[in-house]
């Protein structure tokens, strides 16, 4: 970053930022799959206007084998020096061991950041506002919350690239839903990966390790030892754990809509068009491995509330509830919101541990287990100043209780219980017993069989928009009610 910042004011910053642009902006894309052959000799043409022909590539004016024999001739007009700086950008890889993140910092806003449409948590008035808002024609959607590894698939000329919410590469050559991808007509679909009847820690831990096998790959490092050591833990081959993945997708908006961060379709539309797509490239019946979202369509907060408890109760995490006339924009949006199971539980502190980076002289998270012992988790999410408190006060923390807020019961990776999504609340100095696994299970359970009623679903005439005034969160100060 110091070595780019000297080009902020040097006469080269130009033909610099164009270079890092074209080689690490998703907008731009070249449809070249292979360097094609060339030899260099007296230079004709220099880095900036090799840059600027790119355009006849990139816009398409010149495709198939013109395309390989045109960068050829662009390529043959070079230095050997500037020759490579075109190759890495065809390539969409500069190779400096540097992403667009740090590069942003130097020059602010140079290249995209990714766009991402995430839910708002679940807050009583927003479900309410959802189904009160004449625009969504009294209806929305309330889907399956996913548990997997967040993915972008760009579909452009049968091309796919995928990245991950923050903007990596998501790297499975070989994998069947990326096959099936290739099939798709030109768009961009939101979703996650997950592998079918394997728990979700193993599941997100078996896509990880696939992903970083081909990062590898890709850079020619010798990955031998890495799958065998992949296949002897995972007990299946490699390609058997590509073939077993799935892309259970729940959105799509066009290309250019993606990259601009908005389109103005709604979410109606937009799921009527994802289904024609999965539809039109034979993404149907048993085999097929890109999947659509499970969907439900709820009329009121009551049906809403029906089917995120129908989904707790099948061991899913929630569902997200999302107006049926929504737009999609790099945001979160108030007409999604997530209707996840939340709770606390009290807990008995049995370990500290240090942190890393700049937190690494200090109690980053905390091992903590149920009186009973049959619970262990390790809540994280600690502040800054009760990290100092807790470093500091071990000895007296050792054994007293930590309340924790999560998702329910869950299991490691040995099939022991654990907490889905551990957060460190506070200490509780006022209490000295916490949570057998039986009382935690009471809890969930208690949560799970939550009356209806508490969402203000009984209608009453007496309120403008339906809701019940004795338990309607808006019975005391709304001018309408």
């Amino acid at each position: 970053m110091e070595i780019l910042s000297t080009y902020k004011t040097s006469p080269e910053e130009g033909v610099l930022k164009r270079a890092l642009y074209l080689a690490l902006s998703k907008r731009i894309k070249f449809y070249i799959k292979q360097i094609p052959a060339y030899t260099t000799g007296t230079p004709t043409n220099d880095l900036q206007g090799a840059m600027e022909m790119l355009s006849e590539l990139s816009e398409r004016k010149v495709t198939g084998l013109a395309a390989s024999q045109f960068l050829a001739g662009v390529l043959s007009t070079l230095s050997e020096d500037d020759a490579y700086i075109i190759e890495r950008i065809i390539d969409k890889d500069p190779k400096i061991n540097m992403g667009r993140t740090n590069i942003n910092k130097v020059f602010p806003g140079l290249i995209e950041t990714t766009p991402y449409m995430g839910a708002k948590a679940y807050d009583k008035r927003l479900v309410e506002g959802i189904f009160v808002n004449p625009k969504n024609q009294g209806y929305a959607y309330s889907q399956t919350k996913m548990d997997g590894r967040y993915l972008n698939a760009i579909v452009r000329d049968g091309d796919v690239e995928m990245e991950s919410r923050g903007g990596e590469p998501t790297l499975v050559k070989g994998a069947a839903f990326v096959t099936e991808l290739e099939r798709f007509s030109d768009c961009v679909l939101n979703g996650e990966l997950t592998i079918p009847g394997i728990p979700r820690y193993d599941s997100n831990g078996i896509i990880a390790s696939i992903i970083s096998i081909n990062d590898k790959m890709q850079t020619g490092e010798s990955v031998g030892q890495e799958i065998a050591k992949f296949e002897k833990k995972r007990k299946m081959t490699l390609q058997e754990a590509l073939d077993s993945i799935v892309f259970t997708v729940w959105d799509t908006i066009k290309v250019e809509e993606y990259f601009e961060g908005k389109s103005g379709t709604p979410y109606h539309d937009r799921l009527v068009n994802l289904s024609k797509l999965l539809k039109d490239a034979g993404c149907v019946g048993k085999g097929a491995k890109v999947h659509f979202i499970d969907t439900k369509k709820v009329y009121n907060v009551g049906d809403a509330m029906s089917h995120f408890q129908e989904m707790l109760n099948a061991g899913q995490e929630g569902t997200i509830l999302k107006a049926s006339m929504g737009g999609w924009e790099d945001n979160k949006p108030t007409w999604q919101v997530k209707m996840k199971l939340e709770m606390n539980v009290d807990l008995i502190i049995t370990g500290f541990n240090y942190g890393t980076g700049k937190n690494e002289k200090l109690i980053s998270s905390l091992n903590a287990q149920s009186t009973d012992g049959k619970v262990n988790t390790r809540p994280t999410g600690i502040s800054k100043d009760d990290m100092e408190y807790i470093t500091n006060n071990q000895a007296a923390l050792m054994d007293k209780i930590v309340q924790v807020k999560c998702s329910g019961l869950s299991h490691d990776s040995n099939n022991n219980y654990a907490l889905l999504h551990p957060v460190f609340e506070h200490i509780r100095d006022d209490k000295d017993s916490g949570d057998s696994l039986q009382s935690i299970m009471d809890i969930e359970a208690g949560i799970k069989g939550l009356s209806n009623k508490d969402f203000g679903n009984e209608i009453k005439k007496e309120c403008k928009y339906g809701f019940n005034p004795k338990t309607c969160i808006k019975a005391n100060c709304c001018i309408d009610a």
